[in-house]
Order: C-alpha cells, then structure tokens, then sequence
C-alpha cells in the first residue's frame, strides 16, 4: 500500500526544502515542549513518529521516564539512533487501529465504505500522561483512499465523509487534559509569480480549542516538484489540550 515509499519520499522531498522544513520543525518542536511543561512525567506516546525530525527526543528523553515511540514503519536510521537512549521505546502500529488491513483485505467491496464500523477502530492509548499526535491527522485517510481509487475507479463515492470519520476517531483517541496535537489544517496553493491560486480543507472535524495554541505555515515545496508549476504551502496548527 505505499507506506514504505511514501516514508522515503519525505526524506528526499527535505533534502530539496531544507530550510523551509527546518522552520516547520522548530515550530513543531518548540510547540512540544511547551506542552509537556505541564505534563506529568512518567510516560509519553508519540503518534506517528516516522524520522523524527519534528519531535525534540533529546529533550523529551531528559524529562520522561518512558517515551513510547508509536507508526506504521520506523526506518532503521531511527531504530539506531533511539538505542543510545534508554528510555526510548518503539512500537509497531497502525494508528487507524486496523483500517489498513480492512482496506486492503476489502479492496474489491465496491460497498466498503458502507460495511465499516468504526466504533472498533478507536486507537487504544493507555496508561499515558503526554500523548503527541504529530502532524499525522490530515494524513491517516491519504494513502486508504489513494489506495481505494486505484483498486475501484471512480466507484468510490463521498470520500469526504471517510476522511471525517477517520480524523473524528483520532480525536477522540487523544486524552483531554494529556495531549499536543499538531497538524495541517488547510493547503494553499501558489503559481510562479507567488499569486494564490487555490485553497484547500485538509480537516474535516471541529479541533478543541484547547488550552494553548500555535499556528505557522509550511512550505511544503516551493520548488513545485508536488505539483506541476505549482508552489504547495501547508497551514499548520498545534494545540494543548
């Protein structure tokens, strides 16, 4: 289903936006530890932890006692470099809590969207006192409905309404009082010339106001390689709650 080559994609994408990324990921980083200022400390779960890049582990490793590294896939170059911290721990999960499988075991239900239950696929964070959700929401639906497209046409209808009900179930796996909550809220679009030529939702649900937060813009690539003669911008926002 693509999860290996779109984990590789993002980093040959950095190495083209570098500067640009770093600013997306200070801001992220900087927003993370604010948050956990008024966290208890024994135990913190990253969801959606891929390179690393957006999460200041050195610094959260000095303040948890255990930190519980949560995705899909970790590249090896991550599963070496948490060794030297000894209260680092990775674990192997499907944030959806089992959509992938259903998608994929399903492909050819041209009635998928209508068979799904999505009360059993709430994600189950136990035991947590900090619960980071790192720009991972707007993204958890990408690749199944990517996937769903390429299996069955145009026989797939209101995507919209699974993108919701995918990004509602993850909301609701976060604890109130316990969680960081960082993501792209909105995409816009830009021609050469820097004119906005389009603007696009990335979320479907209400986010909680929340306690504290930040919003920035990323520029995700400017040098309109996502998109033919197309410069891709990503509103971002992070949110204590």
């Amino acid at each position: 289903m693509q999860y290996f080559q779109d984990q590789e994609g993002i980093v040959r994408r950095y190495m083209r936006e570098k500067e640009n990324w770093d600013n997306h990921f200070s801001n992220s980083k900087n927003f993370i530890l604010k948050s956990a200022q008024t966290k208890s400390k024994n135990k913190a779960v990253v969801l959606g932890s891929g390179w690393l890049l957006d999460l200041p582990i050195d610094k959260l490793s000095e303040q948890f006692n255990e930190i519980i590294l949560i995705d899909i896939i970790h590249p090896k170059q991550v599963v070496n470099r948490i060794k030297k911290y000894p209260n680092v721990k990775i674990q192997k999960a499907d944030i959806t809590n089992g959509l992938i499988d259903f998608f994929y075991k399903n492909k050819g239900d041209k009635e998928i969207l209508n068979k799904i239950d999505f009360d059993k696929y709430l994600f189950p964070i136990p035991d947590a006192d900090f619960v980071i959700s790192l720009n991972i929401m707007c993204q958890l639906h990408i690749i199944l409905i990517d996937f769903l497209r390429k299996h069955q046409e145009d026989t797939i209808k209101d995507l919209q309404k699974i993108e919701q009900q995918i990004q509602e179930l993850h909301l609701k796996a976060l604890p109130q009082g316990k969680s960081c909550l960082i993501t792209d809220f909105e995409e816009e679009v830009f021609n050469e010339d820097n004119d906005l030529v389009g603007v696009n939702p990335l979320i479907r649900i209400n986010l909680p106001l929340g306690n504290f937060k930040s919003t920035w813009q990323w520029k995700f690539d400017s040098s309109m390689t996502y998109r033919d003669d197309l410069k891709t911008y990503f509103n971002t926002v992070a949110i204590d709650f």
